[in-house]
């Protein structure tokens, strides 16, 4: 079902991790990111966009500073991005502490994220259930 398009990924040729479930190419991207301001992942597939010039001219610079802001927000995709970026010193100066410290943000964000989703899947399917009636 909907719970297996959950899926945060890096895609081949591409920098950074981005949700499945979202948009992953612009204006679509950026309408859903805009019409849910407070959705990190939105925000983060937006920003990978950017980041990578999907449909876009390559913005990168504007795409570190809504990763930085969407990991503040606690979004493991932007975590893992910014971590990236420390990694290489891609845009920012490479910083084995600043990479060290996103990826540790990274892995305690992914274990809220995923639980987070999978308890809203369960809500949706058991209201979906209530709908349908005996």
């Amino acid at each position: 079902g909907k719970m297996t398009d959950f899926w945060l990924k890096v895609r081949d040729g591409y920098v950074g991790m981005s949700y499945n479930h979202l948009p992953l190419s612009m204006p679509e991207a950026a309408d859903v990111s805009e019409a849910n301001p407070s959705d990190g992942m939105a925000a983060n597939n937006h920003a990978w966009c950017l980041f990578n010039g999907i449909g876009t001219p390559k913005q990168q610079k504007l795409a570190l500073k809504m990763w930085r802001k969407a990991a503040d927000k606690g979004n493991a995709g932007a975590s893992y991005n910014m971590a990236y970026c420390y990694m290489f010193g891609v845009v920012v100066k490479q910083d084995d502490q600043m990479c060290s410290d996103f990826f540790a943000k990274y892995h305690r964000c992914r274990v809220h994220e995923r639980q987070l989703f999978i308890n809203n899947q369960s809500v949706l399917q058991q209201m979906e259930k209530e709908k349908e009636g005996p």
